[in-house]
């Protein structure tokens, strides 16, 4: 009875973790192709509130810090779980409740990705005595990131861009041609997001202590790069990441075990 019962639960287990990844490749597959074809976002529920994984931090300090991660286009909450980030925060012994926020593409599309996490996530954290609050983002989830400080600054400690989305090429050569984001002239309009970002970001250029702190993290062959390159010109240098790479989990952890490697070291001089 044991062996059949430990090749059941292999079997449960595997079925288990076949049918997400079919729901997974799914919702991948609706999320790129609704980029070219919008009236295919009805295809993508946008439950109310947020689903959100939490994983809170066990161990002796007297403070907590709050992590709130967004995923990218492709990728699911749980994906920072799979790849070691919660791991990694945990070894450096950072004393960090984690939330990953399963923020897809449909919540972006139908603008509704800044009140869900306000009312879903920050709201109820800025009430929670936390010390400090960060929020990291990947690709689509690095832009989302960004835009939310943006609007609601006074909500974040710290943003981590992770090869964030930044607009298509259109923009990145407006801002370049211009001579960079400080020369640059905004073309907003109100309803567009990228230039609104590009725009907040342009404000913090010369201001001596702008809050929140922004990290910028990118692989040097990151099909945004270019794009990225712009920012870091307009940030700190203590405050970018490179490595090799390109647009992929890899890289993305290398950058976050550098962020966290820097983040706590400088952590440790305030106390």
């Amino acid at each position: 009875m044991g062996s059949r019962d430990a090749a059941i639960g292999r079997l449960t287990a595997w079925a288990g973790g076949a049918a997400r990844r079919l729901a997974k490749w799914r919702r991948t597959a609706l999320c790129r192709l609704s980029l070219h074809y919008p009236p295919l976002v009805r295809f993508l529920p946008t439950p109310r509130p947020l689903h959100i994984r939490r994983l809170p931090y066990v161990g002796p300090q007297s403070y907590r810090d709050l992590l709130v991660c967004l995923p990218g286009i492709d990728d699911e909450a749980e994906d920072f779980e799979d790849w070691g980030f919660v791991d990694l925060a945990r070894a450096h012994r950072w004393a960090v409740d984690v939330l990953l926020v399963d923020a897809h593409f449909g919540y972006y599309a139908d603008r509704t990705i800044l009140d869900q996490l306000h009312q879903d996530v920050f709201f109820p954290a800025r009430v929670s005595g936390y010390r400090s609050i960060w929020l990291a983002g990947i690709s689509l989830g690095g832009f989302g990131s960004l835009l939310y400080a943006s609007r609601y600054e006074q909500d974040l400690t710290g943003v981590v861009a992770m090869a964030p989305f930044l607009g298509t090429q259109t923009i990145v050569r407006e801002i370049a041609l211009a001579g960079g984001l400080a020369q640059w002239t905004s073309t907003m309009t109100t309803s567009d997001e990228i230039h609104s970002v590009w725009r907040w970001l342009q404000t913090r250029v010369n201001k001596a202590h702008p809050t929140p702190d922004i990290f910028l993290a990118f692989g040097e062959e990151d099909l945004f790069a270019d794009a990225h390159r712009l920012l870091a010109s307009a940030i700190p240098d203590s405050h970018v990441l490179t490595v090799p790479g390109g647009h992929r989990w890899p890289v993305w952890r290398q950058l976050w075990a550098e962020f966290l490697r820097r983040h706590m070291t400088a952590d440790l001089t305030r106390l």
